[in-house]
């Protein structure tokens, strides 16, 4: 429980301490250190933090373990209004999707942010599902043929 005390309170540093100290190689240390057992505490500090602590968990976690992203995607889907983070984990998963459970939930998820985002937001929903291998899937469920007939 260390790992996730020490990277709470990183996470919660004042944005010019955490950027002056150039934090972020830190914070993807200790995010990558963590276990499919901590997933269920770190789940609760989401809900429990802000957005910009939100924001630099998800940015950060280029290190993080592949076990531990799922889970953390799988519990982030169950919560209410946590879209930035889980388009920006999706691109941490790898570039081919499979048939997963998850892949399916987070393809669900996409389409839903699809229907309910404004055009501009449609660039980041289409670059997190494509660098996960989601993006032929999701154009198929939106019954486009191309995401240049999407207006991307």
């Amino acid at each position: 429980m260390a790992i996730l005390d020490e990277l709470d309170e990183l996470l919660g540093l004042d944005d010019g301490e955490y950027d002056r100290l150039d934090l972020f190689l830190e914070a993807d240390e200790l995010i990558g250190q963590l276990q499919p057992a901590d997933v269920p505490a770190l789940l609760a500090l989401w809900q429990a933090r802000g957005p910009s602590w939100q924001q630099r968990l998800a940015q950060a976690s280029g290190s993080i373990d592949g076990a531990v992203l799922r889970a953390l995607l799988a519990g982030l889907l169950q919560i209410p209004h946590a879209g930035h983070g889980v388009l920006t984990l999706m691109g941490r998963l790898p570039p081919v999707a499979d048939a997963s459970p998850l892949s399916d939930a987070l393809l669900d998820f996409a389409e839903q942010a699809w229907q309910a985002a404004t055009p501009a937001q449609h660039r980041q929903i289409q670059m997190s599902c494509w660098s996960c291998g989601l993006s032929g899937r999701l154009l198929k469920r939106l019954g486009l043929a191309s995401w240049k007939e999407a207006g991307l």
